[in-house]
């Protein structure tokens, strides 16, 4: 079946790290109301990760590939505005990779003075909250601070909050992100060794503590060899605190090059002996887990940091600034019986690190950079994929703009399962 429709060339605009800027404001437009636009691809749904936090200390969520999410104290409110004490119930979802894109259903349209352009994110993230399954708000003052780890080096982007409703992304500010430092060191033969450090500290004042046989502390988060080393060279710098967070103590060591802090909780005797005689197998396990943790992080390359003071999804983007497009009129040929309003189609451009989704039926612009690796996919309502190579768009890159040129999709054996099964194929494409 053939969807036929003429692809026009799109002006692009670039926003940059530059203080002098000016920011194209958005035009309004009247939108039907809906729950919510972002419609993600069934059964390939990204992981929700969820963790509970203080709903009146300050506290800390730790991501596993070394970002964090920062609340204030009382940072709380229910639907009415009053403030939430106890438990938080805090979901996290983060979007990097082209095939987490296209899976997550959020639109990447950004729309300025009635131009469409095409946005090339530098990492996405969805965040909401609740208590008792109901939904709460960051209070009135309050901010969340969000640190995010990009796996785009590019240090400057945009960021940009998503009207669930309109599908409009309204532009927020531009800034540069942090580089991860890189580990040279790999990680230890045992887990133990990644989270507790052997420092001698005064406990006499915590009652809690006393008559406890510690023989080390366990930090809340692992660490690495260099900065055990610089603990044990500096343990007599090192002080004991209590923690903001329950059940924790804050190990702060002062420097004349600076401070350093560790939540930290006591290693007991009977711990490391089970560790040590009975626990062999769950050792493994954590070590694996530590190992997956320092290969996320050594992905990351930029940490990109925010205060948002409300929930809901957001993007570090830029604009697509495509410096070669070719306008195309399009035919696309759908082996088999296939009906293309149920198809959800793709343009992908590695190097550009862009994904654009395109109307099956015909109502779409399109047009692509002839000079650039491309590739087409092609998402049927059961996961099964079609597809069209990089080598499919020879022809088209021999035509000049306002050409006809037809491009054949081929079945695949692949059924998806994942965004993971996107990026091998999208990889094999190109």
């Amino acid at each position: 079946m053939k969807a036929s429709w003429i692809l026009p060339l799109s002006a692009l605009l670039f926003i940059g790290c530059n203080a002098n800027q000016e920011i194209i404001s958005e035009t309004d437009q009247v939108v039907e109301e809906v729950a919510s636009v972002i419609q993600p691809i069934a059964g390939l749904e990204n992981s929700i990760q969820q963790f509970k936090v203080d709903g009146i200390k300050r506290d800390t969520i730790f991501l596993s590939n070394g970002g964090s999410i920062i609340f204030e104290e009382n940072s709380f409110v229910d639907s009415d505005g009053k403030p939430i004490k106890g438990e938080v119930d805090v979901s996290w979802e983060e979007f990097h990779t082209l095939g987490d894109i296209i899976a997550s259903g959020i639109p990447m349209k950004y729309d300025s003075a009635g131009v469409a352009f095409d946005l090339v994110s530098g990492g996405m993230f969805t965040i909401s909250a609740s208590q008792n399954q109901k939904p709460v708000e960051i209070a009135e003052g309050k901010s969340a601070t969000v640190n995010m780890v990009s796996l785009q080096d590019t240090p400057c982007y945009n960021f940009y909050e998503l009207d669930e409703k309109s599908g409009d992304w309204a532009y927020q500010t531009t800034k540069s992100g942090e580089v991860v430092e890189k580990e040279e060191e790999v990680a230890d033969e045992s887990a133990a060794a990644n989270s507790i450090i052997d420092v001698e500290l005064d406990t006499r004042k915590f009652i809690d503590l006393r008559n406890l046989d510690i023989v080390g502390w366990k930090t809340r988060i692992p660490i690495s060899k260099g900065d055990k080393r610089w603990l044990t060279a500096n343990y007599s710098n090192a002080r004991l605190f209590e923690s903001e967070t329950e059940g924790w103590y804050l190990i702060e060591v002062k420097t004349a090059d600076g401070t350093r802090k560790y939540d930290v909780e006591p290693y007991l005797m009977d711990e490391a002996l089970a560790d040590s005689k009975k626990n062999s197998a769950l050792l493994e396990k954590e070590m694996e887990a530590l190992v997956e943790y320092q290969r996320n992080l050594a992905s990351g390359k930029v940490i990109r940091s925010i205060e948002i003071d409300g929930f809901g999804t957001y993007n570090w983007d830029i604009i697509n600034k495509r410096e070669n497009s070719l306008p195309l009129f399009a035919n696309f040929d759908f082996p088999g019986k296939v009906d293309p309003r149920m198809v959800s189609l793709f343009l992908i451009s590695p190097d550009e690190n862009a994904v654009v989704k395109y109307d099956a039926t015909g109502a779409a612009q399109f047009s692509f950079d002839p000079n650039l690796s491309n590739c087409l996919i092609a998402i049927m309502p059961d996961n099964s994929l079609m597809s069209v190579s990089d080598k499919g768009f020879n022809k088209a890159r021999s035509l000049t703009g306002g050409s006809s040129c037809t491009f054949n999709f081929e079945k695949t054996n692949i059924k998806l399962k994942s965004p993971n099964d996107i990026m091998s194929h999208i990889n094999a494409l190109i």
